[in-house]
């Protein structure tokens, strides 16, 4: 019997780590992505510039072309960046759409407004982030009570949900023609979804497989919990019954 509650530690223990595992990869991925600046890319060709969109950062790659091939170096270049709750960028931003009909780039500056739908991507984002933070300190302590891998399980499902809600978010709004399309001077481009978006909802499923193995996790925790309290009744039983028998003798 030893053998086999050390067999079921060792297993529980495996599950519990590979929870673990996969919560911290869904959260370097996700915070990796709601970092990056990459969430919408455009190349403008006629500013001969890459935009990159995010939820709080806006960067520009300047493309350089050389006369014989049409070939791009925008890789090389450096991004220059600005975040969208900066007071001065957004000034120059407005300046730049009241004067829309003289000038080239507002059309583009509108996209580097801080909209109410990046606001509500981010909150939703940053609370997945951390439940996924309080989870793995839960989890960390779950194998002293089965109360708290219950509450693992709980929180890694609510920072799965936090997530994939602000994903949703971001994907139907990053797909209003609002928001897909850029105006230039002499033609309009469309947004591509980037990178970061990607390694947010990756880091997302990972998160959805996390559940699952934390789930099973405090699926055991609790039946073990529950054979180790009936345990010590079923040991005593021939005990009550002998004294029984030694009274009624």
């Amino acid at each position: 019997r030893s053998l086999m509650q050390e067999e079921s530690k060792r297993s529980h223990t495996c599950v519990l780590v590979l929870s673990l595992i996969l919560i911290v990869a869904g959260f370097g991925l996700s915070a990796g992505g709601l970092f990056s600046p990459s969430w919408q890319v455009v190349d403008i060709r006629e500013f001969r510039a890459q935009h990159h969109h995010g939820l709080w950062l806006d960067c520009t790659r300047p493309e350089r072309h050389l006369a014989s091939i049409d070939k791009s170096f925008a890789s090389e270049q450096p991004l220059h960046c600005t975040y969208k709750f900066d007071y001065s960028a957004s000034q120059v931003i407005d300046e730049n759409i009241e004067n829309i009909d003289i000038n080239s780039a507002a059309g583009e500056s509108e996209h580097h407004q801080f909209f109410g739908w990046h606001k509500a991507v981010l909150i939703f984002m940053i609370f997945s982030l951390l439940f996924s933070a309080l989870a793995l300190c839960c989890g960390i302590c779950a194998p002293c009570n089965g109360g708290c891998a219950v509450i693992y399980a709980i929180l890694v499902a609510i920072s799965l949900f936090l997530g994939l809600v602000g994903d949703a978010i971001f994907f139907f709004a990053a797909h209003r023609v609002d928001s897909r399309f850029v105006t230039g001077l002499v033609g309009t481009y469309e947004q591509k979804i980037g990178i970061a978006f990607y390694l947010h909802l990756g880091g997302s499923l990972i998160q959805l497989f996390a559940f699952i193995v934390s789930t099973i996790y405090s699926y055991q925790i609790l039946r073990r919990s529950d054979g180790s309290h009936g345990l010590p009744l079923r040991e005593l039983a021939p005990l009550y019954g002998s004294r029984i028998r030694e009274t009624m003798a």
